[in-house]
């Protein structure tokens, strides 16, 4: 398989590009990018002999499916919700998971995966549910599988409750380090405890892991977690990174935006889930929602948060819908929080790996082409698309580019 040193004709995203790029109008001037060994270098767009001709196809980098759930996905069929609501759709969970064998986590998390590959997602964040203080199967499953486009991270999400003893936060905590991968935890209201999440974050400090909560997912004044959060980080500094999900609770607090001042300070990233959080949050038997039940995102990147929109579950009691394709993800976004230009300014929502990941490079050899697409109707008819890494394309044949 040949690889290009090149392509040109790409027309990248306006945040992707420096300020003083030129334009064509109201649209930025097409782009040609050289591979190289520290990355893609850009610019005006010229000929150059034996590149890629991308003939103006929209390019972004890899999208990223910052929060998802392997272990529970594809099994609304089975084990579905009897009630609105995200306490119904745990309870359901729980029922399912007697079936969670090896190879019944193995071939649904696998099958998402795939999904994902094929949408164009480069990097792909899981939560899995820990029931007790030992990790669980799915840890392990999850564990063991790879892909050659797609890199899977796991974040162990236990009940808050699970830190209220000092020693067993140690004991995830250890687990979880000798994995690489990141310590989570579910807080809510029906299972505050400030003491748990201080035992959290210290176990947390000392193995030097980075966070992914699943907080405030709830609409409610009195939700503890990020307020709480945002006092701890003023008296003790983290070290690591810290993501925190969920926040619908951020839209009903009056202290809200406070909240977001002081975790604006402290590297706190901010993950919107809007599909999933829809459907579950002002959910009431036989009455239209009155709330959207999304987190502040608009003033979280006001204030420089990093902010990134995510898929959260597929097709299980959760959410009985779902693709993992970001770009169902943006499209929900963009119309309930009324995010602006889809392709120039929002599309950063599902592309920027730094939210995660301290230095990590948005130009790294590695891209989608929408070779049919245009930034005035994407992310609509826009499902055709392949991805070229390293200068090599991966499910499009060069004369369809």
């Amino acid at each position: 398989m040949n690889a290009y040193p090149g392509a040109t004709g790409a027309r990248l995203p306006r945040w992707l590009l420096p300020q003083d790029w030129p334009m064509h109008g109201d649209h930025p001037v097409l782009a040609t990018l050289h591979f190289r060994e520290d990355g893609t270098h850009i610019e005006p767009d010229r000929d150059v002999s034996g590149y890629l001709a991308l003939n103006g196809a929209l390019v972004l980098p890899p999208l990223i499916e910052p929060h998802a759930h392997l272990d529970k996905t594809f099994t609304v069929q089975r084990s579905p919700a009897l009630q609105p609501g995200l306490l119904a759709a745990i309870a359901a969970m729980h029922q399912d998971r007697a079936r969670w064998s090896a190879d019944d986590l193995r071939q649904r998390a696998r099958q998402a995966l795939n999904w994902a590959v094929e949408a164009g997602v480069g990097l792909l964040r899981t939560h899995i549910d820990w029931f007790s203080a030992d990790a669980p199967l799915a840890w392990q499953i999850v564990g063991e599988m790879q892909h050659p486009l797609c890199t899977l991270e796991r974040v162990a999400l236990a009940p808050l409750t699970f830190f209220a003893d000092a020693d067993q936060a140690e004991h995830i905590a250890a687990q979880v380090a000798a994995s690489g991968a990141l310590l989570g935890g579910f807080i809510h209201s029906s299972n505050w405890d400030a003491q748990a999440f201080t035992h959290l974050l210290q176990a947390a400090e000392r193995w030097r892991l980075d966070i992914d909560l699943h907080i405030d997912e709830e609409l409610s004044h009195d939700a503890q977690g990020l307020r709480w959060l945002a006092r701890y980080l003023q008296h003790h500094p983290f070290s690591g990174r810290i993501t925190c999900s969920h926040g619908c609770a951020l839209a009903q607090q009056e202290d809200g935006e406070a909240i977001l001042d002081v975790l604006a300070q402290h590297r706190v990233t901010l993950i919107a889930l809007p599909l999933t959080n829809l459907l579950l949050q002002d959910a009431v038997p036989g009455r239209t929602p009155r709330q959207r039940g999304l987190t502040l995102i608009k003033e979280a990147q006001t204030r420089g948060m990093p902010v990134l929109l995510g898929a959260d579950n597929v097709q299980d009691a959760f959410c009985p819908v779902g693709s993992y394709d970001p770009l169902d993800t943006l499209f929900s976004g963009l119309l309930s929080a009324q995010l602006g230009a889809a392709f120039d300014e929002a599309s950063a929502l599902i592309c920027q790996r730094a939210a995660l990941h301290d230095g990590a490079t948005l130009l790294a050899n590695d891209f989608v082409i929408f070779p049919a697409a245009e930034a005035a109707s994407w992310p609509l008819r826009s499902r055709h698309r392949y991805r070229l890494k390293q200068g090599i394309c991966y499910g499009e044949s060069t004369n369809d580019a």
